[in-house]
């Protein structure tokens, strides 16, 4: 599970790194393209293609690593949660009923109706956040369309703000302005905050994070499978504190903190959600079914 971990981060690192160095190109032929464009006797169509090489290599890049992370994000969320929450209910529903085969079918009903919450949840936010990036998108290509000189005055005073020079802001205005595509998706991210390459697919979102959920649930589940009530409830919940552990100490590892301190931290959010689960049961137990 480690190496599969550092093996995704690797690639969210090395496509982020193949952006910025992509991006640096990008921002050496803003800097001294008018002098390379003079030297090589380029005219306006050699002069975009060799501009628009490293930006479009950046975007391909850059979109893959946008649809990782997001799918990683569902993934972490929906295993996380389904480790905790499920432990939570299972403890007690054991410490409330000792009956192993009812715990089993609660713990069953648990994963499997809050896996399909999770990933309609995930299904429907996702959708109502790409239609509402779309919408804003539809506006700008609008906007571009029917008031080109509006926009290109928003270009400039941005990259002005930015500290460009005019020469400078000219080049990429022409080259911006001879491709809607390229407009709009420097409009889009430079105004709006928007990648239009990488918005989120609501359908994967939403099957890995039902998938990741049933991962995580099951954790806490299976010690049900095969002990008794006492040894199955020790075992579940030291099982999915060490499965919590790790996660916090490789989140620690890739962030660059203490490994153990997040994995503590980690420990302790299981450690609560037991402790909880434990003191309803018992609750539960005295109070109500008795």
């Amino acid at each position: 599970m480690a190496s599969v971990q550092y093996k995704q981060w690797s690639v969210v690192t090395a496509s982020t790194t193949a952006f910025t160095v992509c991006f640096m190109v990008w921002m050496m032929f803003a800097v001294i393209g008018i002098p390379i464009k003079e030297t090589l006797v380029l005219n306006e169509t050699q002069f975009g293609i060799l501009v628009a090489t490293p930006v479009a290599q950046a975007s391909s890049v850059f979109h893959r690593s946008l649809v990782f992370r997001n799918r990683l994000r569902e993934a972490v969320f929906g295993t996380q949660d389904g480790l905790i929450s499920t432990l939570g209910a299972l403890t007690g529903i054991a410490e409330g009923t000792h009956d192993g085969r009812s715990v089993v079918i609660a713990g069953i009903v648990i994963v499997t109706v809050e896996s399909v919450s999770m990933a309609a949840g995930s299904y429907l936010s996702s959708k109502a956040q790409r239609q509402y990036l779309e919408r804003l998108l539809r506006e700008e290509e609008a906007a571009i369309a029917s008031d080109p000189e509006g926009e290109r005055r928003e270009l400039w005073a941005m990259y002005r703000a930015r500290g460009y020079a005019d020469e400078e802001i000219a080049m990429i205005a022409r080259r911006l302005f001879h491709n809607p595509q390229l407009l709009l998706e420097d409009m889009a991210h430079k105004e709006l905050g928007i990648c239009p390459a990488a918005l989120e697919a609501p359908a994967g979102n939403a099957m890995v994070m039902g998938a990741a959920y049933v991962v995580g649930g099951g954790v806490p589940l299976v010690p049900y499978l095969c002990w008794p009530i006492p040894e199955a409830t020790a075992w579940s919940v030291l099982v999915t504190a060490v499965v919590l552990f790790f996660f916090g100490a490789l989140k620690g590892r890739i962030v660059r903190r203490s490994w153990w301190r997040s994995g503590l931290e980690m420990f302790g959010v299981a450690g609560l959600a037991a402790v909880m689960g434990f003191i309803i049961g018992r609750l539960a137990d005295r109070w109500i079914i008795r």
